[in-house]
């Protein structure tokens, strides 16, 4: 199975949602979405995501089992990582006063998945995933990032490209025909 961890701040609804619009097919992936939320804020991230794909979509705040063609979005005031096939879930310390969700789930899901990790960052502010970018590669797992041209809010685009080489930096609905081909040549090995 592959696990695509998709991080995002500000922006990255609209980002997620023109990228999912184009996942219309059985991919053999499972699809992990980070979006940066404030401890409080009670997000309909999810529900927005749903009206945009035919995948099921799930907001995950507790250990939850990862199926092939399903959505999981992170809750807020949460952590998450990946081992066992399963989405491990925890509330956010006090201490994280810097939310490090998108590297969080990152570092984990390279080390689960390998080479069969795939990490995108999408439309954000700040340089979370920047940490688990580069230990997705180590593991030899696909990194792209959205075109900072592309986006609402660069800064988290702009800060992966700056400090790591992704396999290729597109707008978002490019993005999904990217990794449609690649789940298609990596499914058939």
């Amino acid at each position: 199975m592959f696990c695509i961890g998709i991080g995002c701040s500000a922006g990255g609804l609209e980002s997620a949602c023109a990228f999912f619009q184009q996942v219309v097919e059985k991919t053999g992936a499972a699809f992990v979405v980070i979006p940066h939320l404030g401890r409080e804020y009670r997000s309909r991230f999810g529900a927005v995501l749903e009206k945009f794909t035919n995948m099921p979509v799930h907001k995950v705040e507790d250990d939850t089992r990862l199926e092939t063609d399903h959505i999981y979005v992170l809750a807020e005031d949460r952590m998450m990582i990946v081992e066992d096939g399963y989405l491990k879930v925890r509330r956010r310390y006090s201490r994280e006063i810097i939310n490090k969700s998108i590297d969080i789930f990152f570092k984990s899901m390279a080390k689960a998945y390998r080479e069969n990790g795939i990490g995108v960052i999408l439309s954000g502010m700040g340089n979370d995933g920047i940490e688990g970018i580069k230990v997705i590669e180590d593991y030899h797992g696909l990194v792209i990032v959205q075109d900072p041209d592309t986006t609402d809010f660069n800064v988290l685009p702009q800060s992966a490209i700056n400090k790591d080489d992704p396999h290729a930096i597109l707008p978002p609905a490019d993005i999904a025909r990217l990794l449609l081909r690649h789940l298609k040549i990596g499914n058939s090995v």
